[in-house]
C-alpha cells in the first residue's frame, strides 16, 4: 500500500483500504481535503482510469473529464455536509478510461470518511459502470415510441412487456382485447401464466417453450398460435419479441409485438375454392408441381418439408412415388441441406424466387419457382426435370472444350471456314507462325501469306472445293514469321450437318519445308550415286595406271592395285556405316584418301581430331572422293610430282567456325571449265548444306582449292 494510503488509513484508525476495497468488483477511491487530493485507488479504479497515476493528485487534475459533469462540486457537498450522494446516472463524455472520447453512464456513491473525531475529511467514491443497461433501457424506450406510432395506425397490432424479475406482464389495450383480458384494467400488471391460459391448449405447451428457448438462447421470439378473444371468438396471433438481461447478464425483460393475423386466416379459408381451380390447372400441367409444409428441427433451423400435394408430373420429373403426406428426408435420406434452407426462406420469409441447381442425391437437375402460400409456413413449386438439357450442354462445353485443346495441342495450323469459303477462326499456332494477327488473316486476308507463285494455283482450288463440295489437299509456299516461305501441306475437309447440308470447312496446314529440302538432298544424292557409278570404273582405271607406271614388274604392280581396290572398298563401307554411327574427321579423311594413296605420300594431312556427325561424315567422303578423283584424273594426282594438301581447323569463341580445305600443288596447269560438272555442284551445294556452311571451288594456276566453312554447330547435326 502506497505511502498516502497507509496515512489516510492511520487517520481513521480502522481496517486498512487494501485489505477492505483491493479486491472488490467496483471502482473504490478515497479523497482527503478540500481539493479532493487521492489517497487511495483499488485495482478497478486504476483499470478504468487507464493505468494513470491517482495517488496525491487533486480530483480535477486527476480526472479532468469530470469537471463538465459537475461531479466535483457533488464531492464538496459531501465533504460541506456530511451527507452520501448517489448518482445513478452521471453521464460522462470522455470516459473513465481516457481513451478516445465517448459518452458513457455511471452510478457514483459518494460516502464521507471521517476520522476518529468524527469529523468529514474526505470522500469515499464507489463508481459502477451502468452505460449498457442505460443504452438498453434507452432503446426500449426509443422502440416503444415507434411502436406506439405503429400501433396508431393498425388496429391489429399489440405489445407485450413481460417483467420478468416481477413476473408483471404489461399488454397494450388491443393485445389485451385479443387474449380475452379486461382492457379497462390495463394499469395493472399481469402473470405470463393469465396470457398462456388465454392460448388454445394444443398452442399453449410449445409457445411456452419457444418462450423458454428464446430466454436461454437469446435468439429472437418468434410463434404463431390461437388465442379466445373476450367475446370467445377464436384470433390468431403471430407474436415476435426478444429477452432483455441486465447488466450481470440476468434476464429481466421480455418484450415484443403480436399481430393479429385472424383476418389472414379467415381469407385463406377463402382461398379454397380458388385453390381447388388452380390444383386443378396444376395438375394438368406438364411440369412438376408441390405444396409442402416446411418442418424445423429442434433449434428453430428449416430442416425437412412435407409434401402436401403434387401433380401426376411430379413423379416423373423426381422420381419420387406416393410422395404426398411424406417428408422429403423420408424418401430422400441423404438430400443436400441446400434445399431445405432455399425453401425454408420463401415459407417463413415470404420470398418467391426463380432459381436453377441441382441435386447429387436425387441425381437430377432442376429449373425451380417457388413462392410462399397460405398458411403460414407452406409453400409451392413449380419445375422442370432440366437434367437432360444440362448433360446434353455440359457435353457440347466438353465437346468444344476438348475440340480447342486438341486444336492448340496440334502440331499444324488450324482454321475454319464458312460455307462460303470465309475464313472465320485460326488457331493460335497459325497466327505464331505467320506473325499475322486476327483483323488482318480473317475473311480473306490469309492469301497475302501465300507465295506470289502459288497464289492463283491455291485459289483455283479453293472456289473450286467450295463449289463442288470436295476435299482440298495441296502443296504451296506460306511466308513465314522470319520472312522466309516455307512449304506446307494443307488438307480442308467439309463439316456436314443432319440434312447432308455443308455448314463449315476444317482444315490443316503442315509444315513439310524440311521435308522438301530432304528430298532435294535425296534427288542430289541419287544423281551422286549415279554419278559415282560411272566414276567407279574411270577411278579403277586410273589406280590400275598409276599403279602400273609406278611399279616394276607385273607382280608388284599387281599387289598394289589388289591392295588400292581393296581400300577403296574399305572406304565404300566405312560410307555406308557413316549413316548410323559418328566418326572422328581424322578417320573420315584418312578413310577416304586411303584408296588414292602410293608408296610416296601424296597428300598432307594436319587438323585437329573432332568428331563429325553420320550425315556430314558421308557428305566429306564423297566430297573427297570426287576432289580426289577429279585430282587422279585431271589435276595435281595425274602426275608424279603432284601434291595435294588437305587441312581443317575450327576457331572458339562466341561464333565457333569451322573450316576445311582442299588445296592442289604440282599438277597440270589448271583452266577455269566452261561448264560446270556436276561433281562440281555435289562439291559444294551439298557438301555446304550438310555443314549448315559455304563451300567453294576455285580454280587457281597453282591448283585446284576447295574451302569449306560453316559453324561448329553443323559438324554434328
Amino acid at each position: 500500500m502506497s505511502a498516502a494510503s497507509n496515512e489516510a488509513s492511520g487517520l481513521n484508525g480502522q481496517v486498512p483500504f487494501d485489505q477492505m476495497f483491493e479486491f472488490a468488483p467496483m471502482c473504490v477511491a478515497v479523497y482527503q481535503g478540500a481539493d479532493h487530493r487521492c489517497v487511495y485507488a483499488n485495482q478497478a479504479q486504476m483499470r478504468a482510469t487507464g493505468g494513470r497515476s491517482l495517488i496525491g493528485t487533486a480530483l480535477d487534475d486527476a480526472l479532468p473529464e469530470l469537471k463538465e459533469s459537475g461531479i466535483s462540486e457533488r464531492f464538496s457537498e459531501v465533504l460541506r455536509t456530511g451527507e452520501t450522494v448517489d448518482m445513478a446516472e452521471c453521464t460522462v463524455f470522455a470516459g473513465m478510461s481516457g481513451s478516445q472520447a465517448s459518452k458513457a453512464y455511471y452510478r457514483l456513491v459518494l460516502q464521507p470518511w471521517r476520522d476518529p473525531a468524527g469529523d468529514v475529511v474526505g470522500v469515499i467514491s464507489f463508481t459502477t459502470d451502468v452505460t449498457s443497461q442505460v443504452e438498453a433501457r434507452q432503446r426500449a424506450v426509443e422502440s416503444e415510441h415507434h411502436l406506439t406510432f405503429a400501433l396508431g395506425t393498425r388496429q391489429s397490432l399489440g405489445i407485450f412487456d413481460w417483467d420478468m424479475k416481477r413476473n408483471a406482464m404489461i399488454g397494450d389495450p388491443r393485445l389485451l382485447q385479443a387474449f380475452g383480458i379486461d382492457p379497462e384494467n390495463n394499469g395493472s400488471s399481469r402473470s405470463l401464466e393469465e396470457f398462456l391460459a388465454a392460448i388454445h391448449p394444443d398452442d399453449s405447451p410449445r409457445v411456452a417453450e419457444a418462450v423458454a428457448r428464446a430466454i436461454e438462447t437469446g435468439e429472437e421470439y418468434e410463434e404463431q398460435y390461437r388465442v379466445t378473444g373476450r367475446a370467445g371468438e377464436l384470433r390468431h396471433i403471430l407474436a415476435k419479441g426478444q429477452c432483455l438481461r441486465d447488466a450481470s447478464g440476468v434476464p429481466e425483460r421480455f418484450t415484443g409485438v403480436a399481430i393479429d393475423v385472424t383476418r389472414q386466416h379467415n381469407d385463406a379459408e377463402a382461398l379454397r375454392d380458388s385453390e381447388a381451380r388452380l390444383r386443378t390447372v396444376m395438375t394438368s400441367l406438364d411440369q412438376g408441381y408441390c405444396i409442402a409444409e416446411m418442418i424445423r428441427d429442434e433449434n428453430g433451423k428449416p430442416h425437412d418439408y412435407l409434401f402436401i400435394e403434387v401433380n401426376p408430373e411430379f413423379e416423373q420429373m423426381t422420381g419420387l412415388k406416393d410422395a404426398a403426406g411424406q417428408r422429403i428426408l423420408d424418401l430422400v435420406p441423404n438430400l443436400e441441406d441446400k434445399w431445405a434452407e432455399i425453401y425454408g426462406k420463401v415459407a417463413y420469409e415470404g420470398e418467391t424466387v426463380r432459381f436453377e441447381d441441382d441435386s447429387e442425391a436425387m441425381g437430377r437437375f432442376f429449373d425451380c419457382f417457388a413462392t410462399p402460400v397460405l398458411p403460414y409456413g407452406r409453400f409451392a413449386v413449380v419445375f422442370r426435370d432440366i437434367t437432360a438439357e444440362r448433360l446434353t450442354k455440359a457435353a457440347l462445353m466438353k465437346s468444344e472444350a476438348e475440340f480447342r485443346t486438341i486444336t492448340e495441342a496440334m502440331p499444324q495450323l488450324v482454321f475454319r471456314a464458312n460455307v462460303h469459303g470465309q475464313i472465320d477462326f485460326f488457331s493460335s499456332s497459325w497466327y505464331e507462325y505467320t506473325s499475322l494477327n486476327s483483323v488482318d488473316a480473317l475473311g480473306d486476308g490469309w492469301t497475302e501469306t501465300l507465295h506470289p507463285d502459288d497464289l492463283e494455283r491455291v485459289l483455283d482450288r479453293w472456289k473450286n472445293a467450295i463449289r463442288t463440295g470436295e476435299p482440298v489437299e495441296a502443296e504451296y509456299r506460306l511466308r513465314h514469321r522470319d520472312g522466309e516461305y516455307r512449304w506446307v501441306l494443307t488438307r480442308v475437309q467439309p463439316v456436314y450437318a443432319a440434312d447432308g447440308k455443308i455448314t463449315q470447312w476444317l482444315g490443316t496446314s503442315t509444315d513439310i519445308d524440311g521435308l522438301k529440302v530432304a528430298e532435294a538432298q535425296r534427288q542430289l544424292l541419287l544423281g551422286e550415286m549415279n554419278h559415282r557409278v560411272k566414276n567407279t570404273l574411270a577411278m579403277v582405271h586410273a589406280i590400275v595406271s598409276q599403279t602400273l607406271r609406278q611399279s616394276e614388274d607385273l607382280a608388284d604392280a599387281r599387289s598394289a592395285i589388289q591392295l588400292r581396290i581393296g581400300m577403296m572398298a574399305q572406304a565404300h563401307d566405312r560410307l555406308i556405316n557413316s549413316t548410323w554411327t559418328d566418326n572422328q574427321i581424322c578417320d573420315v579423311v584418312e578413310a577416304a584418301l586411303a584408296p588414292h594413296q602410293s608408296e610416296e605420300s601424296r597428300f598432307t594431312l594436319h587438323g585437329p581430331n573432332m568428331p563429325v556427325g553420320s550425315k556430314q561424315a558421308l557428305a566429306l567422303t564423297m566430297a573427297l572422293h570426287e576432289l580426289a578423283t577429279n585430282a587422279t584424273k585431271y589435276g595435281a594426282l595425274s602426275v608424279d610430282a603432284g601434291h595435294v594438301e588437305v587441312s581443317w581447323s575450327i576457331s572458339h569463341g562466341a561464333d565457333s567456325t569451322f573450316t576445311f580445305g582442299w588445296q592442289e600443288r604440282g599438277g597440270p596447269p589448271v583452266d577455269t571449265p566452261t561448264k560446270r560438272g556436276f561433281g562440281s555442284r555435289m562439291v559444294e551445294q551439298a557438301l555446304a548444306g550438310y555443314f549448315n556452311g559455304e563451300a567453294e571451288l576455285l580454280y587457281l594456276p597453282e591448283g585446284l582449292k576447295f574451302t569449306l566453312s560453316s559453324p561448329a554447330t553443323g559438324l554434328i547435326d
